[in-house]
């Protein structure tokens, strides 16, 4: 289905359909919906978006992706559902907890999973760090994204901010194996979040625990 978002159009991609709590996917940098493959089971429709500039998503003109647009964009899903426990990889598990912390009441429980995009640019702007040619970004080779969604890569992730984040939402899993950067460090100390196995069948069912309908 498609759903407008500022000035421009998202793609929201029904998985599985279900009766009782909804699951939003947010896929991680450089990807899509498709990188789901098969829905994972749970108990009520299975639903994943498709990012500004990814998928069958339109593409910003002038290319002006962050972390935060990509938010209003599962703003937008979340809208339309009205109430989701979310999932998100990578780029997208950052966002999962941007959207778990501003919309507590409507996200009872969102779990955060490794991909592209999970460290950003580090936890504090590197102001020596090699910066890429506007023009060389939009000569890349598209391969189904908007090339300027590499910007999202140079925007820091801040341990303290990850840990607001968190603080304000309701429960946040975290698929903690192996090593994570920084603010994802700072959220294993928090109440409200449990850590949980890697792998992704396994973690969806954690999640389902604490997502009740």
């Amino acid at each position: 289905m498609r759903l407008k978002h500022g000035h421009t159009f998202l793609e929201l991609h029904q998985l599985r359909a279900g009766d009782g709590l909804p699951l939003l996917l947010l896929h991680q940098l450089r990807g899509s919906s498709a990188d789901w493959g098969t829905p994972p089971e749970w108990s009520g429709s299975v639903y994943a978006l498709d990012f500004s500039g990814h998928g069958h998503s339109g593409w910003l003109a002038g290319g002006g992706y962050y972390p935060e647009l990509l938010a209003g964009d599962a703003d937008a899903a979340l809208a339309h559902l009205e109430r989701a426990a979310v999932a998100g990889a990578g780029l997208g598990a950052y966002i999962a907890l941007m959207l778990a912390s501003a919309r507590a009441a409507a996200v009872p429980a969102a779990l955060l999973l490794p991909g592209r995009g999970l460290e950003g640019a580090g936890p504090v702007p590197e102001y020596e760090a090699p910066f890429p040619e506007i023009d060389a970004i939009g000569a890349a080779n598209a391969d189904g994204f908007d090339p300027f969604v590499e910007m999202t890569e140079y925007f820091v992730r801040p341990p303290e901010y990850a840990f607001e984040l968190v603080s304000a939402a309701q429960r946040v899993l975290l698929a903690d194996s192996g090593e994570r950067p920084p603010w994802w460090v700072a959220l294993r100390s928090c109440r409200n979040v449990e850590a949980v196995p890697p792998d992704l069948n396994t973690a969806i069912r954690r999640l389902a625990l604490s997502s009740p309908g």
